[in-house]
Formats: C-alpha cells, structure tokens, sequence
C-alpha cells in the first residue's frame, strides 16, 4: 500500500492538506461493507484498494460475476469552496463513468448507488479484470484524446468552483501557493495575477472533462492494455493542456508509473499535442508541483521529499519569472520509495 495524501483541492483550513476531513463523521467501512454485503445478497471478497476517501471492496454477486463496492470513510469532506459530503464524491464518480462508458471510453460500469438508512451513500460498480503487465502508456494517450474529444458530462463536479476556470484556478494556485510559503518561506512569489491569467487566457481551446489522476494506480490494464480508468474524484471541465502538464509533471516521479513520451505519442495520434513549456503549461505543472511538495510538509510527513519537491515548484517559479528562458530547462525529479501522488489508487484486485 502507498501512504495516504489528499485529494486534488487546496484547503486553507490546514497548511499542506488539500481536503480536510471532519473527524466527527468518520465511517466504519468495515461494518458497512458487511451490512450492505448481507441487506444485497453480496459475497464479500476482500479488500480491492483503498484511497484517503474511499475504501474499495471486492464483492461476488451469485449469477452475476464479481463488482467493487466503493465505501467512504468520511460523510463530509473539507474544501476551500465549503463542505463537500461524500454522496456528491459518489454521485460524481457514478455519472462520469455511466455518461463516458456508452462513448465508449474505458470506464469501469456503474451498477448502483445504495443509500444506507442513515444516509450513507456507496456505490457498486462492474469489477474489471486487470494484472500487473506493464501498461502501454500509448493506450492511455489515446484514452486523453478521446476524453478531450468527447463533450463533457453536465453533472456537478464536488471540487470545482462555480464560475470562470481561469479565476477558479489563479484562486486556487495562490491559494496552494501560500500554504507552501507557510512550510518553506524562502519560495519565491508567484508572478502578478493578471500576468498569471493573460497566459492562462492564451491558450484557447475547448474546456473538456479532465481526469487529473492519471497514474498507474488508477490505470486498470490486462496485457498491458488499458481496460479501465478510475477514481474521478479530482475531476474538473478545463482546458485539456492542464491535463497533459499534469500528466508530466507525474511522470517524473518514477512510482506513478507512466511514461510521458508514451502517453503523449497515443495522444499525438488523433490531436496536436500543445507546448508543455508554455507559460501556461509551466502554471498546471507549478499547480502539481505545490500539491506535491504540500503532501510531503504535512499529510506524508517526509522532509527530504519535501525538499526536492519543493525545489521542484521553486525551478517552475524560476521559469515563470523568466519567460521561459532556454538556459534554465525543465529538469528531471527523482523521488524514490511509494507513490507520491495525492491519492492511494483505489485498485481493484
């Protein structure tokens, strides 16, 4: 198992930690999996993978195969646009996969969302078979494009402010911003909010559903091929280059499991593949780069990780304040040990 972090929002309520948790609504996964299990006529498997929010269990349905029952292990979770309760994380993960499946994208199906008499809400969705094959990251390039290519789902996404992206994301980025200053003071300053838009705004293209967690814990796979992709909790409707700076900005961190040139190539097969040194591309990857650097201050307490990281987003803001200047080019991270993303992947074994 890999070490718990925080799912993708920049909380204020606590330095480093993205999303809070509200102690006092904790779940005991445990005891729900076995009443749901015993109320549906469900064959309890054992644990399938487990993630800050969610805990998964594999389940027999008698005549019908095998599925994952997806439990929270908190009624309400902190973010900094207000409380979000876990009904709305599984009502989104339910809509995304039941919206993108008949488009044909690799998703793994959604079965039921069961309401528990206190109002708990979990969900049962088909089990996909999958192994540990390396993946072909060519496969996921393609799964991004078809993604950006598809109109986006019109069900709320829980971490995503109203409004405009580009004001939701300064926001945010400032936000993560000063609470990495708070843990390491001597980080250079952000550039000037209206330089930070005026690039953001350069880039103009279509805003597409965004996964923003594409690692190899959540990429299922048989043969090295892609089956499934899941856990869509950090997803928001933005431009896609966000996600394509994200998935760089992952892929330099060895445990994640993804190979960006790979992943680019599949995308590059069907849709132009934009600058990731871009002003705006180098803002999406500062944006991982903090969340990274946040988890080891604080929710995977590890200072030497926290410093690499941090000097990672330090080398973007050097960029940033350089325009981009050749003599300064974006460097490799190496970070050894278990996943440093800000999920543990809720894998379905």
């Amino acid at each position: 198992m890999t070490p718990p972090t925080p799912h993708d929002t920049a909380a204020d309520t606590t330095v480093g930690t993205e999303v809070g948790t509200d102690v006092g609504t904790a779940v005991d996964t445990e005891a729900v999996a076995r009443s749901v299990a015993a109320e549906h006529g469900l064959v309890l498997r054992g644990p399938a993978g487990e993630g800050v929010d969610f805990v998964v269990h594999r389940v027999g349905r008698p005549g019908l195969g095998d599925a994952v029952l997806r439990i929270p292990r908190h009624r309400q979770y902190l973010s900094p646009y207000g409380d979000v309760g876990s009904a709305a994380l599984v009502r989104q993960e339910h809509a995304i996969a039941a919206h993108l499946g008949p488009l044909g994208l690799p998703v793994a199906t959604p079965l039921r969302q069961i309401e528990r008499p206190d109002g708990l809400l979990v969900s049962l969705a088909a089990h996909v078979e999958h192994d540990d094959v390396p993946l072909d990251g060519r496969d996921v390039g393609r799964f991004l494009a078809a993604l950006h290519a598809a109109t986006p789902p019109r069900t709320p996404l829980a971490y995503q402010a109203p409004g405009d992206f580009t004001g939701f994301f300064v926001k945010r980025l400032g936000d993560r911003h000063a609470n990495l200053r708070r843990a390491a003071p001597s980080l250079p300053p952000l550039p000037a909010p209206l330089r930070v838009t005026a690039a953001l705004e350069a880039v103009r293209t279509p805003h597409r559903l965004l996964h923003l967690d594409v690692r190899r814990q959540n990429l299922l796979s048989r043969g090295g091929r892609l089956q499934a992709v899941v856990d869509w909790s950090n997803a928001l409707i933005g431009p896609p280059l966000m996600e394509l700076a994200r998935v760089a900005e992952y892929a330099l961190l060895p445990d994640n499991g993804i190979d960006a040139s790979e992943v680019l190539a599949g995308y590059a097969e069907s849709t132009a593949v934009p600058d990731l040194e871009s002003p705006a591309a180098l803002l999406y990857r500062l944006d991982t780069a903090i969340m990274l650097a946040l988890v080891f201050h604080s929710v995977a307490p590890d200072a030497e990780r926290a410093k690499i990281l941090t000097g990672r987003a330090e080398h973007l803001l050097g960029l940033l304040h350089t325009a981009g200047n050749p003599a300064r080019p974006v460097r490799p991270v190496t970070v050894a040990g278990p996943s440093t993303t800000h999920d543990r992947g809720e894998r379905q074994h």
